[in-house]
């Protein structure tokens, strides 16, 4: 049985993001922001341009003064070159204004790549970027 998603008036954003992991160990961070306005995140998808292995990310919500307010996902392996792993989030994930996605890709095979990334957010009616 699924479970239902929270559901607002308007209409889906996806918008494209990537991340540069240099080939030094480490972590490597992207902040994403969803607006200058409330809304909603939806989904997520991250397609690595090369494998790393034991290379691994997560993905957690952020507010203003960085203060995890919920973990999304954690230690998801790299899974291979061009393979892309999506996150379909069981209930919309309610983002303040200030609030930032963060991703936060953790390069251990010390392999140069893009993390390329597409997150959907819902928007407010009349809303868009």
């Amino acid at each position: 049985m699924a479970l239902p998603k929270r559901i607002m008036t308007g209409g889906a954003y996806y918008k494209g993001y990537q991340l540069i992991v240099e080939v030094d160990a480490g972590d490597y961070a992207l902040d994403m922001t969803l607006a200058d306005r409330s809304c909603a995140a939806n989904g997520i998808s991250v397609t690595p341009d090369q494998y790393g292995a034991g290379d691994y990310f997560k993905l957690e919500h952020l507010d203003s003064t960085n203060a995890v307010k919920a973990r999304l996902a954690e230690t998801i392996y790299n899974a291979g070159k061009n393979v892309t792993i999506h996150f379909d989030f069981p209930a919309a994930e309610l983002m303040d204004a200030t609030d930032k996605m963060r991703l936060t890709y953790t390069n251990v095979a010390g392999t140069a790549l893009n993390l390329n990334v597409i997150l959907e957010r819902l928007t407010v009616k009349g809303g868009g970027a």
